[in-house]
């Protein structure tokens, strides 16, 4: 298994410290500041996980998995487990379930 992360932030002074969390788990994180390089990446690497910051300014996060969920979907792959982080963010039991969320973490989880 591979030990990449890919972490998707428009913004690299986010609110929550995804290098120690990173570093904790012996992953070498690959930054994209975008859905649009996000849906590249998955295209071209396999990851262990995806952590993605629900404080994007830029684009919608939850718009930017569900393009990420489709894209596995049609290519045949294995949904990757995605971790969303972020200081304040609500997702709907619905979203988690639609959207397979794999874990929520909140910024001071993190730090």
């Amino acid at each position: 298994m591979t030990n990449r992360a890919l972490v998707i932030q428009d913004n690299h002074h986010q609110t929550f410290d995804n290098d120690a969390f990173m570093q904790a788990r012996n992953l070498k994180a690959e930054y994209c500041n975008s859905g649009t390089d996000a849906l590249h990446a998955i295209k071209s690497h396999r990851y262990r996980c995806i952590l993605v910051s629900m404080d994007m300014q830029k684009e919608n996060p939850v718009e930017i998995i569900g393009a990420l969920r489709h894209a596995e979907n049609t290519s045949g792959l294995s949904p990757t487990p995605i971790i969303v982080a972020g200081k304040d963010f609500k997702l709907t039991q619905s979203d988690i379930g639609r959207l397979n969320i794999s874990a929520q973490i909140r910024s001071h989880h993190l730090k």
